[in-house]
């Protein structure tokens, strides 16, 4: 059986390639004026693009907390010398007995024992009111099962989801001017002492921050 040879005549593509049958072509075997426009031209698109999308991908690296400077506090804090502590705003005692006068009691601990201001019996007296406020807030209820041995059933209860804010707002004594406020999210405990630790390390945290704040 003989077999019968074709031969195959180079063809020209619509973009200025020639290539054999079989064989892919490749950019590298363009035209050269061809090669030089199309680069041109995918430069045109690519560039623009590309300019525009760095500055999104440098601002997304960016999005950390430790990249953000601490904005200034007034003058009127970092200057001050006597501070009034006012025991502000309640709406509510949902968390422990007296919440509000524990978390006080602990304000005024840890800011005597910084030691920075003053503390003065009177806002007449002060150059700055520091005033701390309770804002207890429910965020609903949540139902769990109980099982119960004895009847072999399970009992449907529910518990209130509650937690707290506790707030510093600190006016200029005088004026009565709002200067800055902060607030925490109180932990949430069932057992009272427990609740009360979490009153404590709240405190602790707002303090803290003015520390770091009002530090030369």
């Amino acid at each position: 059986m003989q077999h019968s040879l074709i031969s195959v005549a180079p063809v020209e593509t619509r973009i200025g390639l020639r290539q054999s049958a079989g064989d892919g072509a490749t950019i590298l075997e363009m035209n050269p004026r061809k090669a030089f426009l199309f680069y041109a031209v995918l430069g045109c698109v690519v560039l623009p693009f590309g300019s525009m999308l760095a500055p999104v991908a440098l601002a997304q690296n960016n999005l950390s907390r430790k990249n953000i400077p601490e904005a200034p506090l007034p003058a009127a804090i970092v200057h001050a010398r006597k501070a009034f502590l006012l025991n502000g705003q309640t709406t509510a005692q949902d968390l422990t007995k007296n919440g509000n006068i524990l978390a006080f009691d602990t304000l005024y601990a840890d800011v005597k024992s910084w030691g920075r201001y003053e503390l003065v019996a009177s806002p007449k007296d002060a150059d700055i009111v520091i005033e701390l406020q309770y804002r207890p807030y429910s965020a609903g209820s949540r139902s769990y099962g109980v099982y119960n041995p004895s009847s072999n059933t399970v009992q449907t209860r529910s518990v209130t989801v509650a937690g707290a804010d506790f707030a510093l707002v600190i006016y200029e004594a005088t004026s009565k001017e709002q200067l800055w406020s902060v607030s925490d999210a109180c932990g949430f405990a069932r057992l009272v002492k427990n609740q009360q630790k979490e009153v404590i390390k709240s405190i602790g945290r707002l303090v803290e921050g003015l520390k770091t704040r009002t530090a030369p």
